[in-house]
């Protein structure tokens, strides 16, 4: 049915109506007013619905003929005829109060060619109310905080302001702190009388009786207090232990006591422990401890290590090749004295200072004769003619003069270098003595042809330090079989290898000796070929690259 506009002004008053498709009727017509306006009933089916049943009263009008409904929520039913319109069902948009009208029309006068017009209309508020959508209840905790407390662990404050009722409002909040007690109020304050887990639970109900709740677990914990001394040893005044036996926990056990002494070494765990310093300074000593909640607290003091025993910074070189001589190696630190005695200790085995030269107090030059020496690392033992003596644990390395290495996330490899490739084999030593490959990651793997790294950190990221270009030194007598490791270059630049290298994984001479000048092969597997094999079968990508990182850990002179 087609909907129209029609103005009729009813008593003095304009009236919009909805019509049939038949035409736009306007008229004005003066009601009589010794007839009430038409009775508007309202049924509820029952329950809370936003359904209504609607009826006009038509005793004191019987021409009417057709009846309009408009029912105040912006929806009508127009030109009903008397047996349709008499009772109507509407579901209202919402809940609310809204204005129904009900229009009664005439039928068309034919004789005097005179269309419907309307003889009444009525009037009646009609108050909805749909069913009751359910509230959600919501809360938040957050530590109690006042002036004399920074934060009062065994206190919290449960917020329940997040909680919301869709249709409506919300009457009622109630706590349940699961230790026995309850409590009203949308935003309380609750002080536990003991730690633990609790699980609280927060009920809203709303205007019209809706109720629900949410329960979260709560872990009310007293932080454990944190507390420490220390003694230096007597007999070395770099060496201090420290106890934190008197750290305590109000309502449980501690069970860590962690230990960051200031001077960037590994932390340490334990109730007492002893900390040997390499130098004296100023450092900031700090206790981390955890009880069985897992609830921390930490304590710091400032600790001036002093020493009149000599110390070691540093000794450059930090290597030397076994059967050379190492001269006038530089050794750094403090508290030397003239007489002083220079010795290499690795194990029960000692290598004496062939000579020493006293500059001053920070610094001694010695020098070392590596014939017959075992490979490895050795401590750095400086002793005054008091027999004072200091220590720089593993601060020197005794080295093959061909050999590096490589410390995998897999397993160990060694090359051994080749005699005549010096610029290559000297380019390659130089980024393991500069520490470069260390972390790296091996970023290519074609599996039966090569591995690949020294280029890239994980992520792909370059590492800093890449030097310029070598020249290329390939030659025919090396080639590039298995086992055989070489430089990896930029295609068309023969004079392009940088850091990168590569492991032949097969005989790949028949490629990779005739092409881009050749690749200068510098050095050769003689241990962990199982290892690069390992690597070689690791899953990647479609550019070649693992899946997971295979991490060249440590690159060093061996």
């Amino acid at each position: 049915m087609n909907r129209a506009t029609v103005l009729i002004v009813l008593c003095g008053l304009t009236v919009c109506l909805g019509m049939s498709g038949d035409g736009c009727l306007l008229g004005s017509v003066v009601l009589p007013d010794l007839r009430p306006p038409p009775a508007i009933l309202s049924t509820n089916p029952g329950g809370d619905t936003l359904r209504r049943t609607l009826e006009v009263d038509l005793r004191r009008y019987p021409e009417a003929e057709s009846i309009t409904w408009e029912f105040g929520d912006g929806s009508m039913v127009p030109n009903l005829s008397i047996a349709q319109g008499r009772q109507v069902s509407h579901a209202f948009t919402g809940n609310g109060t809204f204005a129904v009208r009900v229009f009664l029309f005439s039928g068309m006068d034919i004789v005097a060619n005179k269309p419907p017009h309307v003889i009444a209309f009525g009037e009646l508020p009609i108050e909805v109310l749909g069913p009751n959508l359910s509230p959600t209840a919501l809360f938040a905790v957050q530590d109690v905080i006042d002036d004399t407390v920074p934060a009062a662990a065994m206190s919290k404050q449960f917020d329940a302001s997040a909680s919301r009722d869709p249709d409506g409002r919300i009457d009622e909040y109630r706590w349940n702190f699961g230790d026995g007690t309850e409590a009203l109020g949308q935003i309380v304050n609750h002080t536990f009388s003991r730690s633990g887990r609790f699980s609280v639970r927060l009920t809203v109900r709303d205007d019209r009786g809706g109720v629900a709740d949410v329960t979260r677990t709560v872990l009310i914990n007293a932080s454990p207090i944190a507390v420490f001394t220390f003694q230096e040893d007597p007999n070395d005044s770099l060496r201090f232990t420290f106890d934190a036996s008197s750290s305590s926990d109000s309502d449980g056990t501690i069970s860590r006591f962690r230990w960051d002494f200031g001077d960037d070494t590994p932390e340490v765990e334990g109730t007492s422990v002893a900390h040997t310093y390499a130098i004296p300074g100023i450092f900031t000593v700090t206790l981390t401890v955890m009880d069985d909640l897992g609830a921390s607290g930490s304590s710091t003091q400032v600790l001036n290590v002093t020493t009149t025993s000599p110390f070691i910074t540093a000794m450059s070189p930090v290597f030397g090749e076994v059967d050379t001589t190492v001269t006038d190696a530089t050794i750094n630190g403090g508290n030397f004295e003239a007489g002083t005695v220079v010795r290499l200790e690795q194990g029960g085995q000692t290598i004496d200072a062939a000579s020493t030269t006293f500059l001053d107090a920070a610094t001694i030059l010695a020098t070392f004769d590596l014939s017959g020496a075992a490979l490895g690392d050795y401590d750095v033992v400086v002793e005054n003619p008091a027999t004072t003596t200091g220590r720089l644990a593993g601060g020197f390395r005794v080295v093959t003069s061909n050999r590096v290495r490589l410390t995998t996330s897999m397993g160990d490899i060694v090359m051994e270098l080749v005699d005549d490739a010096p610029i290559t084999t000297a380019n390659f030593f130089q980024y393991v003595e500069d520490d470069f490959y260390d972390g790296t990651i091996f970023h290519r793997v074609v599996a039966g042809f090569v591995v690949q790294g020294g280029g890239f950190l994980p992520g792909m990221v370059q590492p800093p330090g890449v030097r310029d270009p070598i020249m290329n030194e390939f030659s025919p007598a090396r080639s590039n079989v298995r086992a055989t490791v070489a430089m990896a270059k930029v295609g068309g630049n023969p004079d392009s290898a940088t850091s990168q290298f590569f492991v032949n994984l097969a005989d790949n001479s028949a490629n990779l000796d005739n092409q881009n000048g050749g690749f200068t092969v510098f050095a050769t597997v003689v241990e962990g070929m199982d290892v690069v094999d390992t690597i070689a079968a690791v899953a990647v990508n479609g550019n070649d690259v693992p899946l997971e990182d295979v991490l060249l850990i440590r690159a060093e002179r061996e």
